[in-house]
């Protein structure tokens, strides 16, 4: 759990699920009880999530403190748990969907890639909207085309029975290995030339020039090495829009022509 969604969990989320229920908020032992049921029951109800809590059994998952909570999916559970017990919509819809969660992460993931991205390509969203055009509506016949907004994280069954990975997995590893392509190829778009070396950028180099948080042992070796952000709790899903790249450039590419296949 990163000191980011502690303080969230100690300042917005328990305290809304002590107001809902009436419990005080400063009960230590109350809350780490919440949250040990929280990832320990696989799809409660509110009802059943109470009454475990307020029960003399002893859940699956034990906590010592929160810090024992990993940043993804147990934090994905308490916060949608958390939210039941408020009585908040949105939340209570992701009780036992932990594909929802990941999804997020993941398209958090495509908007890295995107950023690293620009640094060889003029129009990167463009680009990933024709990756999503190209691998998953090319054989739609009927019905809508899928967008970003469509592709989720649930997993796939082929009619043989295997299990393939989920819509935004491909998407995910078809722009990771475009990214790498691009950055072997070492042509950079004119606003990163002066980095333009005889070699390709490394992975470290090319995430320190797009500005995204990296994960390699020499980051992580590092005594003020910044924690991996949050993903943010509404989606700004502008971020995928190619429209917008005629008129912003938040990514840090060149810009470029209007228009383009919209998510």
């Amino acid at each position: 759990m990163t000191p980011k969604q502690r303080i969230a969990l100690q300042a917005d989320w328990w305290p809304a699920a002590c107001r809902a229920q009436g419990w005080k908020t400063g009960d230590r032992d109350l809350r780490l009880r919440v949250c040990m049921w929280a990832v320990s029951l696989k799809n409660p109800s509110q009802l059943s999530l109470l009454e475990a809590i307020r029960s003399d059994a002893q859940p699956e998952r034990w906590l010592e403190s929160t810090n024992d909570l990993d940043n993804s999916g147990d934090v994905d559970r308490v916060k949608a748990c958390l939210g039941m017990l408020a009585d908040k919509m949105k939340e209570t819809g992701e009780v036992g969907q932990p594909q929802i969660g990941r999804a997020r992460r993941l398209r958090d993931v495509i908007r890295s890639h995107i950023k690293c991205l620009a640094l060889f390509h003029p129009r990167p969203r463009a680009y990933v909207a024709e990756i999503i055009n190209d691998k998953f509506n090319s054989w739609r016949k009927y019905g809508p085309k899928l967008g970003i907004r469509d592709l989720t994280d649930d997993e796939i069954i082929t009619k043989a029975g295997k299990q393939i990975p989920s819509q935004l997995d491909q998407l995910v590893m078809r722009v990771a290995a475009v990214v790498n392509q691009k950055r072997n190829e070492n042509v950079l778009v004119p606003a990163y030339r002066h980095l333009q070396g005889p070699l390709p950028l490394t992975i470290h180099g090319m995430k320190m020039a797009a500005g995204i948080w990296c994960n390699c042992s020499a980051c992580g070796k590092q005594k003020n090495a910044p924690f991996l952000p949050p993903i943010p709790a509404e989606e700004n899903w502008t971020d995928f829009d190619p429209e917008l790249e005629a008129v912003t450039d938040e990514f840090g590419g060149a810009g470029g022509d209007e228009g383009g296949d919209p998510f």
